[in-house]
């Protein structure tokens, strides 16, 4: 039998795919450290969603660590602004509450 390249649920077929780029507050290359960190917080958020998304491909250029970039193939159902939201809620909570909080308040909250 021939395997479509379409995803399909009971009354619909589709193929969506977003191409999705975050990018640090002020640009700062800070991304690097946090990489393997930050895929198993945009893993969790993932696993959070019920199988209505799932992320294909996550890189971040190893020169300009100040961007990431998602291939999201997804359903009908979820909109990009939903998948926006747990990924950045997942990932910031899980840095900002672990190993990394120090690496990140010297970038984002200096005492002048």
């Amino acid at each position: 039998m021939k395997e479509s390249k379409y995803n399909s649920l009971n009354h619909a077929k589709f193929i969506i795919k977003y191409h999705i780029i975050f990018s640090t507050k002020y640009r700062k290359k800070l991304l690097l450290p946090l990489l393997e960190d930050l895929k198993l917080s945009f893993k969790r958020a993932e696993e959070l969603s019920c199988n209505k998304w799932k992320i294909e491909i996550v890189e971040i250029d190893k020169e300009k660590s100040d961007h990431i970039h998602f291939l999201i193939s997804s359903t009908p159902q979820v909109s990009p602004l939903e998948i926006i939201h747990k990924l950045k809620q997942i990932s910031t909570y899980d840095l900002w509450h672990s190993k990394w909080y120090s690496y990140l308040r010297k970038y984002y909250f200096k005492h002048h």
